[in-house]
């Protein structure tokens, strides 16, 4: 059976422990950083009289998450103009992509990264001209 004194002496022992700890702990720079901000704050809502509550539900709405997430459909990044010569018949096409008819042949029989080293890119003044010329749907031009 155990001491009921011993205990209540050995209880005595960790509350003043603990209460020395605490102290300690209260006398530290960074807990007295952290009680001044609380004041700050306390005092900011009672100025407007808010709760915590009421702060808490500020951060937390829901459209401010939704405000810092990202828009789900990116704009796509616009490829550049280029102009594919076809260095067996000195035919050009000039197109955005690869995904033209006339490319698509030239990928059949020539092989799509051979193509594509035939592509020169071109600014869109020079791409406009070319399409001017051509009066297809304005996403390729054979220019010769």
């Amino acid at each position: 059976m155990t001491n009921p004194i011993a205990e209540h002496e050995n209880l005595k022992q960790k509350q003043a422990r603990i209460a020395a700890e605490l102290k300690k702990l209260e006398q530290e720079e960074r807990y007295q950083q952290a009680l001044a901000f609380k004041k700050d704050i306390d005092d900011v809502l009672e100025k407007h009289g808010k709760t915590e509550a009421d702060l808490l539900a500020f951060f937390h709405q829901p459209s401010a998450k939704k405000a810092n997430k990202p828009s789900p459909r990116q704009p796509k990044k616009t490829l550049p103009w280029k102009r594919y010569t076809n260095p067996h018949t000195d035919e050009e096409v000039v197109a955005k992509s690869l995904k033209k008819p006339k490319l698509q042949e030239w990928k059949k029989e020539h092989g799509e990264q051979v193509v594509r080293d035939w592509g020169i890119e071109i600014s869109d003044e020079e791409a406009e001209k070319a399409l001017s010329n051509e009066p297809s749907k304005g996403q390729e031009a054979t220019v010769k």
